[in-house]
């Protein structure tokens, strides 16, 4: 059983332990075209990270999570740089596909759920509206994210992008009830459930999704969709509503920050209980030795 939580996800060592094994498991350079970053980009993703995770502004995160990470401080000014860059938002969207496939591994999946929705940026001058698509696994203990996108010039583009390869169910509302958004989900392997639009009817895929849908399992399989929301609902509790940036590329990297914090806490609760297992059966393991023994 999945502890609701435990103290271990804000010890600082063990989140960046556990950031350190996905860093290992990913693709990623040390620096791009050009002249090469004092730091590794890697070293600059993990602090705007911790600093989401710790609640942090570009400046504490200078004095506080800089030297732990890099080893020597590093100005707030270049934190922002990259906070700034297209780059770094992919980065952690990498992050993101590693922990979801790590997490897969331990907790069981009854469906897969695919949902946007909009955090407001603001700062002096005005109100922004960053739109993200994330891709959830739902299980009996939890949800948890396995990809993201920013995407938004077709229904299909963030569905691409955020939804790996699967089987099962998929469930989504009728934004999504389009051709090819249906025709990528059957071909990638998954069951769509997908709530009618009802200004529209034609394709051969969206009447092969409607056929499903009309089932009577299916709507009531349907109607647990909301628990698939409890991310974003979680992700304001913990931090907020809004987020305090001018940049776009600055808001969607401290959004997908806080989505991989999101996993980083799931993973550290998984490994808790696994500690448990091997202890209690270790525990259970030496009973058995004394009652059994012969001297």
């Amino acid at each position: 059983m999945l502890p609701r939580w435990c103290n271990e996800v804000y010890n600082l060592d063990g989140a960046y332990a556990v950031m350190h094994r996905i860093v290992q498991k990913s693709k990623i350079l040390k620096g791009g075209r050009g002249a090469k970053p004092k730091h590794s980009v890697v070293n600059y993703a993990l602090i705007l990270v911790l600093k989401e995770m710790q609640n942090r502004n570009l400046r504490e995160a200078e004095e506080h999570l800089t030297k732990y990470v890099c080893k020597e401080r590093v100005d707030h000014s270049v934190l922002s740089y990259w906070e700034n860059k297209t780059e770094m938002q992919s980065i952690i969207a990498q992050f993101i596909s590693i922990a979801g496939a790590m997490l897969q591994r331990y907790l069981s999946s009854e469906f897969t759920f695919v949902d946007s929705t909009k955090f407001t940026g603001w700062d002096v001058k005005e109100v922004k509206l960053i739109e993200v698509t994330v891709c959830n696994r739902i299980c009996k203990q939890t949800v948890y994210p396995i990809g993201i996108s920013f995407l938004k010039d077709k229904v299909v583009s963030p569905v691409r992008e955020a939804v790996p390869k699967g089987t099962g169910k998929i469930k989504a509302d009728a934004w999504y009830d389009e051709i090819e958004t249906i025709k990528y989900l059957f071909k990638i392997g998954y069951i769509p459930i997908i709530c009618p639009n009802k200004g529209r009817y034609s394709g051969f895929y969206r009447r092969k999704a409607r056929k499903i849908y009309k089932l009577p399992e299916s709507r009531l399989a349907y109607k647990q969709r909301g628990r698939g929301e409890s991310l974003f609902g979680s992700l304001t509790n913990e931090h907020g509503d809004r987020l305090k940036a001018r940049n776009v590329n600055a808001l969607r990297t401290r959004i997908s920050a806080r989505i991989f914090n999101y996993q980083i806490k799931l993973l550290i609760r998984v490994q808790v209980v696994c500690i448990m297992l091997i202890v209690r059966h270790a525990q259970q393991s030496t009973s058995f030795k004394r009652e059994f023994s012969f001297s």
